[in-house]
């Protein structure tokens, strides 16, 4: 991984800090799981690209490289290997949320229901 990248995977409590202390610095949010489960309830202001689908990839690759992204998903593992293929696309700043979007919810952290 070249020096200038961050890809890494916190808990949910260091994800809302930097959501809500780091305003100065916008963070784009992916909610990757399928359309369904996003449904059910998301992180406001998120964009949802399901990792299922078949032009998945080239979803990610249109977007802006150099802005910071913060990926989930329900429990964390595709919200990780979006992280690991936005870093072999050369994004610059990736956040995955450890456990995903269950987990984040575990902790009582806000969320907006449809």
């Amino acid at each position: 991984m070249p020096e200038n990248q961050l890809c890494r995977e916190l808990s949910p409590q260091d994800c809302y800090r930097l959501l809500t202390k780091e305003k100065e610095t916008p963070c784009a949010i992916l909610d990757v799981r399928t359309a369904e489960e996003c449904h059910k309830g998301h992180l406001e202001g998120a964009e949802n690209i399901d990792f299922y689908r078949p032009d998945f990839r080239q979803c990610i690759e249109k977007k802006d490289r150099t802005c910071r992204y913060l990926v989930y998903c329900r429990r964390g593992v595709r919200g990780y290997k979006t992280m690991e293929l936005m870093r072999e696309c050369g994004f610059i700043d990736v956040t995955n949320i450890s456990g995903g979007f269950e987990n984040w919810i575990s902790q009582g952290l806000p969320v907006e229901r449809p």
